[in-house]
């Protein structure tokens, strides 16, 4: 008897042992499965959050939600439409405004549909469409990149009144030449100009032109400044009180948000976009999938072994440290070439001067924002080295009291 369970001891051990693995295995799989099922719900709570520019129902910093709030406390109703089907629906009569927020899926198709839909619409309002949509529409404007400069309208409309300030241009237009009913505001100063006047004959376009109605179309604005309407900057300088007139002047805004399926939309029984709506959860959810297994399955490392570090060194110490070492260099030009580099950055961060304008986009600009002579600036930012230490310190005090004295012009 003794013999015997010696020999069958070894078994029943190895058979407990791998009876072990098998539930901590089981809930290994449960566990794949639970992180599996709460991606799913997760994606199925965010997957329907918009998150374009001035989407009518984004909270986030580019969306448009609190323009929409806005205008519907001033009584507008505003109606969301997500696809060009729905706004044709919609029947917009001359009580109605229409606008495209967000040009980037509005294909060819959807642009001549569109142009259709608002033939009886008592406004139409695009904001930041490019050339191809403007030739579809059949209106005489050339669109171009913008840049973010302070623009004063420079005129009276229903949308801007003369001192009305917009910044946030992305877009500019120009009208062809001999068109007729068509009218500009906030023109665009000429790139080397210093004294930011409109350039002559608005050469180098608008943010925002007017073209009048005709018998078969209604009154069009283009605006250029659509990132002013977000959000984020939708209450600084005159962004709101254009928006609010521009989409405010009749009772009903329909506010179109072109989707994937407009942007190969030919004709009205157009199927759905490049790919289904559903395919980029399902390639996320695969993917977190895959991944989910290889943590479940993969190897183990041991456990993390904190190492003591030898010293500890307080950034102060660090940047006193630097600064020995430009001393013992005995290199003073490249020690005001470091400091003359941050301060004509952030100068040109503060003051709104486009990067790569150099010294002649920023001497101008901090001239007029700190009263110093414009030779002065240019001596202090681009001058020639300072050949000694006091010489070099005098320098990082004339910086240091550009920067104190700059502000926004």
């Amino acid at each position: 008897m003794t013999a015997r369970t010696d020999v069958h001891a070894p078994t029943t051990a190895t058979t407990v042992h791998g009876r072990g693995r098998q539930p901590r295995r089981a809930l290994s799989y449960a566990g794949v499965v639970a992180l599996g099922l709460a991606l799913l719900v997760l994606l199925a709570l965010t997957a329907g959050r918009p998150t374009e520019p001035l989407d009518p129902e984004s909270p986030g910093r580019s969306g448009a939600m609190a323009l929409v709030q806005v205008l519907s406390q001033q009584g507008v109703t505003v109606e969301i439409v997500r696809s060009i089907g729905d706004l044709e629906a919609s029947r917009p009569t001359r009580d109605t405004t229409v606008v495209v927020g967000d040009p980037t899926y509005l294909g060819q198709g959807a642009t001549e549909r569109l142009a259709e839909a608002t033939r009886s619409a008592g406004r139409l309002v695009l904001v930041g469409v490019d050339g191809d949509q403007l030739d579809v529409l059949g209106l005489p404007v050339t669109a171009f990149p913008g840049v973010e400069v302070d623009l004063v309208a420079r005129c009276t409309s229903s949308v801007a009144v003369d001192s009305d300030v917009v910044w946030a241009v992305d877009t500019r237009y120009l009208v062809d030449d001999g068109a007729e009913g068509a009218s500009t505001c906030f023109t665009l100063p000429s790139p080397d100009s210093d004294s930011g006047e409109p350039a002559a004959g608005g050469e180098y376009g608008s943010a925002l032109v007017e073209v009048a109605a005709t018998p078969s179309t209604p009154a069009t604005f283009l605006v250029g400044f659509g990132p002013g309407w977000s959000n984020q900057l939708v209450a600084e300088d005159s962004h709101a009180g254009t928006a609010v007139r521009a989409l405010g002047s009749t009772p009903r805004l329909v506010w179109y948000h072109p989707g994937p399926g407009d942007l190969d939309d030919v004709t009205a029984g157009a199927g759905p976009g490049i790919w289904p709506l559903w395919t980029t959860p399902v390639l996320v959810l695969l993917g977190v999938a895959v991944l989910a297994l290889a943590l479940a399955r993969g190897r183990r490392l041991g456990r993390l072994v904190p190492e003591p570090l030898p010293v500890v060194v307080r950034a102060i110490e660090t940047t006193e440290g630097r600064g020995r070492l430009y001393r013992r260099a005995g290199d003073p030009a490249r020690a005001a070439t470091v400091l003359r580099a941050g301060t004509a950055d952030r100068l040109a961060r503060r003051l709104a001067v486009p990067r790569g304008a150099g010294a002649a986009g920023l001497v101008p600009a901090v001239s007029r924002a700190t009263g110093h002579p414009a030779v002065e600036v240019a001596g202090i930012l681009f001058g020639p080295p300072p050949p000694d230490d006091a010489a070099l310190i005098r320098l990082a005090q004339q910086l240091t009291d550009l920067e104190e004295r700059a502000h926004h012009p």
